[in-house]
C-alpha cells in the first residue's frame, strides 16, 4: 500500500467509527458481530461504506441510516 491508500483507509476507519459510535454501538462489539455475519451489523456496515464512497458527511450518513433503518426494521418485522 502506498501512502495515499493508507491515508484513505485511515479516513474511512475514522468515518466508520464516528457513525457506529453515533448509533450508540461499541465499535469492538460491532466489528466482532460483523466478523460473525450478524445481519443487522452487516447491513449497517454496507450502508456506511456506500455513503462514504458517495462522499456523504458522517452527519448526513447518520440521518440517512436512521431513516433506512426504520424502513428495514418495518419491512423485516411487519
Amino acid at each position: 500500500m502506498d501512502t495515499l491508500e493508507i491515508e484513505q483507509t485511515k479516513e474511512r476507519c475514522k468515518y466508520v467509527k464516528k457513525v457506529v459510535n453515533a448509533l450508540h454501538m461499541e465499535l469492538d462489539d460491532f466489528m466482532n458481530k460483523l466478523l460473525y455475519n450478524y445481519p443487522y451489523e452487516a447491513i449497517i456496515y454496507v450502508w456506511i461504506n456506500k455513503l462514504y464512497k458517495k462522499g456523504k458527511s458522517h452527519e448526513d450518513a447518520l440521518q440517512l441510516i436512521y431513516k433506512a433503518r426504520v424502513f428495514y426494521l418495518l419491512k423485516k418485522y411487519p
